[in-house]
């Protein structure tokens, strides 16, 4: 079962036009085909490009003529070519991340079990999902009602929410929709927020205290301030407000996250396996919250491929019980990258990534999405699909 050949190809579409995603094909002498996923969110410039060339490049060379199932040892042969080029912390370890997800989805189809099983069993045999995310427009504010309310009535039982570029900055007005939004929702399902970017700690404190006031009863507020560059700020938010603080879908590798838990930044863990080093370091990371009693919902906006490793990824957590499900229509930024507007060119549909790449998907319900039980990540690409999407 040795390593053969270490493919990779760009993706696009409406949301990244100049490509989003790298696909990784890892293919083994027996024939077996592992997929994983990175995600380079560019829409500017050739940075998916650039983690292409390095999967195909110096990473394909460290991994050729390898056994598939010494995914440890290989996940630590790529970190040492990243070390060696200088980037620990950036565009080197997407790359790994795809490259360390298809090892796995080749691992699981060689020894024909799925990939739940080599992270060491499920803990559930289906998953409870969140929308991720329902834009907000202030002009077109009903939409969003509506559209909460539709997803309640499909079974989902949390929905989270972006844009509002200028949340926080008028309290009354605010409160008055996050009440709408929890009218509309019912009382049992979880409403997050992921907008919202207040300038410094002061104004932070006071967002968090209009949004406990609101009487909402808003599950979580994502990323209000970075966790990168604004840690210890970020851990006194955490200390000083009842709400649950959300992030980590900026950090990279497990090394980040161990500062995250040590200074007890957030109450709650958001890793996307599609960066942050793979399902190796989400295994690691999993750990490491579990030790110190922080839940891991992981972060997801990418393809299906991602979505079924996110699956199994929070099957096999002791103490997993929500995963993200991007399945609204994507509506870009502008300006600054966390502030977003409506986007009148976006077509008004999910992304083809969730809907279309795959011919045999996760199994979404009600809400859940089943955990895949074929060989490895249980998800067959739709070929055509595929090359339709592909930059060249």
């Amino acid at each position: 079962m040795k390593i053969k050949d270490v493919q990779a190809q760009v993706l696009q579409s409406y949301e990244y036009p100049t490509g989003g995603w790298v696909l990784v094909r890892v293919r083994t002498e027996d024939g077996v085909e592992g997929l994983g996923e990175c995600f380079v969110p560019d829409n500017k410039g050739r940075a998916a490009f650039a983690a292409r060339d390095l999967i195909t490049g110096s990473f394909a060379q460290s991994l050729l003529g390898r056994d598939i199932l010494d995914i440890a040892a290989s996940w630590e042969a790529l970190y040492g070519v990243c070390c060696s080029i200088y980037d620990r912390r950036g565009l080197a370890i997407h790359a790994l991340s795809g490259v360390d997800m298809a090892l796995y989805d080749a691992a699981g189809k060689s020894l024909g079990v799925p990939v739940h099983k080599l992270l060491g069993g499920a803990f559930r045999d289906r998953i409870p999902l969140y929308i991720s995310s329902v834009f907000i427009d202030l002009d077109r504010f009903d939409d969003a009602l509506r559209a909460t309310a539709d997803y309640v009535e499909q079974g989902f039982g949390g929905i989270k929410y972006y844009g509002w570029p200028d949340f926080g900055q008028k309290p009354t007005r605010d409160q008055d929709l996050l009440r709408q939004l929890r009218q509309a929702a019912g009382t049992d399902a979880d409403l997050m927020l992921d907008l919202g970017r207040p300038h410094g700690l002061a104004a932070a404190l006071q967002t968090a205290q209009m949004i406990e006031d609101s009487g909402a009863r808003i599950f979580w507020w994502e990323e209000p301030l970075s966790t990168s560059d604004d840690a210890d700020n970020m851990a006194q938010l955490t200390a000083r407000t009842a709400l649950t603080i959300a992030a980590g879908e900026s950090e990279l590798t497990a090394f980040a996250f161990r500062e995250l838990v040590q200074k007890r930044v957030v109450d709650l863990l958001q890793p996307d396996l599609s960066w942050v080093g793979g399902l190796t370091e989400g295994r690691r990371i999993g750990e490491l919250a579990r030790l110190h009693r922080i839940p891991v919902v992981p972060h997801n906006w990418g393809t299906q491929i991602n979505f079924a490793a996110s699956v199994h990824f929070v099957a096999a957590l002791p103490d997993g019980f929500l995963c993200e499900y991007p399945i609204t229509p994507r509506s870009r930024g502008a300006g600054h990258p966390q502030v977003f507007v409506a986007d009148t060119a976006t077509p008004q549909i999910p992304s083809p990534m969730m809907t279309a790449l795959a011919s045999v998907p996760v199994v979404v319900e009600k809400g859940h999405a089943w955990v895949p039980q074929g060989p490895g990540l249980g998800i067959e690409l739709d070929e055509a699909a595929v090359k339709k999407y592909t930059l060249p």
